[in-house]
């Protein structure tokens, strides 16, 4: 099927989800290039200006993003990894009135191999690792 039809087949809430989640993807590849890591943590500490999502609309909207992010991060040029899909992740979240927690975790191997994802709570919502499997280094918004 040609790109333009399968777009247009998509439902048009879809579609919209996935053209944020690319312009999220692409701009949060933007920042960690060019933005001090300083910077970006404040973004990543800010808590949602709107009233919180509870309940199973929250559950749908934590899935529906995820999926956006993942399938635009398989669709968009070049490689796009854990950082970004998580920075656009809680961005889009936070602008519906979810707030999370971004964690940024190391191996304890020795490997010098980092990772991060967020998390609603106890719940992982994207790129959540296994249990055990990265120590957590940093979160935000920090939490003691």
């Amino acid at each position: 099927m040609h790109p333009i039809r399968k777009l247009a087949s998509i439902p048009p809430a879809r579609r919209r989800l996935l053209l944020e989640a690319g312009r999220s993807l692409i701009l949060a590849r933007l920042l960690l290039r060019f933005i001090s890591f300083q910077r970006l943590a404040n973004t990543f500490s800010r808590k949602t200006p709107l009233m919180e999502i509870e309940g199973q609309t929250r559950i749908l909207l934590c899935q529906e993003i995820r999926s956006a992010v993942e399938r635009m991060s398989e669709l968009l040029p070049g490689k796009t990894v854990c950082f970004p899909r998580a920075i656009a992740t809680q961005a889009m979240l936070r602008r519906r009135g979810v707030s999370t927690t971004l964690y940024y975790g190391a191996r304890d191997d020795g490997s010098l191999s980092a990772h991060v994802w967020v998390q609603d709570g106890d719940v992982g919502v994207i790129g959540m690792p296994r249990e055990g499997e990265y120590s957590i280094v940093a979160r935000f918004p920090y939490q003691a």
